[in-house]
């Protein structure tokens, strides 16, 4: 339990490094969470606090982008200071928003006070009912295990609210079938799972940040460089933790038995996932649960040849996608210009389509 009046920021950051780790090396029972979010991974921290952790080369880590490359030391950046004075006033400014979009931005950027986020992340989702990530993040917030119980989340289950006013989403019913587990609910988890499986999308809402976020710090006056703000927009639309990551793998995927009716659930949500999942993380997830669950060799196999087809589209994609860190730090403002431009188009389509779709259409026009 975390206690909210006595926050351990080191200790939080230390554990999502290690959780980070850990599930990058641990075998491809589901895969590492990814910058979507991988579109998914575990959360990295703001400019005015970036810390890069030493990784070892053997890892495999998931950028910003979306492109996967070995751990190591990244080099510094040329706007770093112009990042932490950016970071700083960010900090200040939204303390005192009034509108949903800040307070979004507030609570996302919020990463060891629970209380304030989840605060910002409700005053967003009574200003705007119908926003659909602004449910998804206090749902999600309130998922954390906090004391004493934090009144925005006492007032209503924002994860069940999520799920009724996002019901052709299968993500939180995921989210659901976790916490059921958690209570000892095996037949409403299975139920949560079956329903799930017939979601005709399943989106955890991480391929929005960077447009979110780009679209605030794009006119945001502060004397920085557009390459910085960019590329801070960039760092903050990545921020976001694989929430449904755990609950998934206890469900469908930890070692052990699961009773006929469970892995027959979670094999059909296997493959819904890995058909219909807005992110390469959430259907490379969806691949393996499916090849876990399988219930003979040739389901098997054929889960197997999904999730290659779906590892070769995230290659052709990670290809096809300008390398933004490295152009927003280019010395020639022109080249920052074409970046900047480029950077805009990219997160513009990932908060429309999806990372898959933003994929599939670039591709399509290769």
């Amino acid at each position: 339990m975390i206690d909210v009046r006595k926050p351990a920021p080191a200790m939080l950051m230390l554990l999502g490094l290690a959780a980070s780790i850990a599930f990058a090396q641990a075998p491809p029972v589901l895969p590492p969470p990814m910058a979507p979010g991988a579109s998914e991974g575990t959360r990295t921290t703001p400019p005015a606090q970036q810390v890069t952790p030493t990784v070892d080369p053997s890892v495999i880590v998931r950028t910003p982008t979306g492109a996967e490359t070995r751990g190591g030391d990244a080099p510094a950046s040329r706007w770093q200071p112009e990042l932490d004075r950016l970071d700083a006033d960010l900090r200040l400014r939204l303390l005192t928003t009034n509108e949903p979009r800040s307070a979004w931005l507030a609570g996302d950027l919020e990463t060891t006070d629970i209380e304030a986020q989840v605060r910002q992340f409700a005053a967003a989702r009574i200003a705007a009912p119908g926003e659909r990530l602004y449910l998804a993040s206090l749902g999600i917030a309130c998922l954390q295990p906090v004391r004493p119980t934090l009144a925005p989340c006492d007032a209503v289950d924002r994860l069940a609210d999520w799920a009724r006013r996002d019901v052709d989403n299968g993500v939180p019913m995921l989210l659901l079938a976790g916490r059921a587990r958690q209570r000892g609910e095996a037949d409403l988890a299975a139920t949560f799972v079956e329903q799930a499986a017939l979601a005709p999308r399943f989106d955890d809402y991480w391929s929005q940040g960077a447009a979110r976020w780009w679209s605030y710090l794009r006119g945001y006056d502060a004397g920085v460089d557009p390459a910085a703000k960019a590329k801070a927009a960039l760092t903050y639309g990545s921020m976001r933790d694989l929430a449904w990551a755990a609950p998934l793998r206890a469900l469908c995927a930890e070692p052990g038995s699961r009773v006929e009716r469970m892995r027959i659930a979670c094999a059909n949500a296997g493959q819904a996932l890995a058909s219909r999942g807005s992110t390469f993380a959430l259907r490379r997830a969806g691949a393996r649960i499916a090849e876990i669950n399988a219930s003979d060799a040739p389901a098997r196999s054929a889960a197997q040849a999904r999730h290659a087809r779906i590892l070769a589209m995230t290659a052709s994609c990670a290809q096809a996608t300008p390398d933004f860190n490295a152009a927003l730090e280019a010395a020639q403002p022109a080249q920052r210009a074409t970046a900047i431009d480029q950077f805009t188009a990219w997160a513009g389509a990932q908060s429309d389509l999806g990372e898959v779709g933003a994929c599939e259409r670039l591709l399509a026009r290769k």
